[in-house]
């Protein structure tokens, strides 16, 4: 359960001799880059055309450039969206969703363990939707 993780990563905190050590393991160490950097970082590297994305996301081109310049800060939903039009691997998108602050996908929740299969089996935005209608879940619009 999610609860008892936690509680596990608290009582090693707890006791942990090296603070730094703890931040290494579980990647914790500060970044200076904001949400909106690696996004455009992530998009320099995808040499994909921003309208390309845009399409793919099924979201309004205004409403997307404002998340790229900085001005909109973008729902979870959104921010998976932008994953899946960026074709973000697994660990790409949690950093993304941690960037944004928003929670990282837990395999334990039934749309995020829909959401999670969807990418590691690089399903776009239309059929990650389609399974989560066939599995009665919330889409991601």
């Amino acid at each position: 359960m999610l609860l008892d993780e936690t509680m596990q990563l608290i009582e090693e905190l707890k006791s942990s001799k090296d603070l730094f050590a703890y931040l290494k393991k579980y990647d914790l160490s500060s970044s200076n880059m904001s949400f909106v950097d690696y996004l455009n970082t992530l998009f320099d590297q995808s040499n994909k055309k921003k309208s390309d994305i845009i399409r793919s996301m099924n979201m309004t081109r205004s409403y997307a450039y404002e998340i790229f310049s900085g001005s909109k800060n973008p729902s979870r939903d959104k921010t998976l969206m932008l994953s899946y039009g960026l074709s973000l691997d697994y660990e790409a998108t949690q950093r993304l969703l941690t960037l944004a602050k928003h929670n990282p996908l837990h395999p334990k929740d039934k749309r995020d363990s829909i959401i999670i299969y969807t990418i590691y089996n690089k399903m776009n935005l239309i059929h990650a939707n389609m399974l989560l209608l066939e599995c009665k879940e919330t889409i991601l619009a």
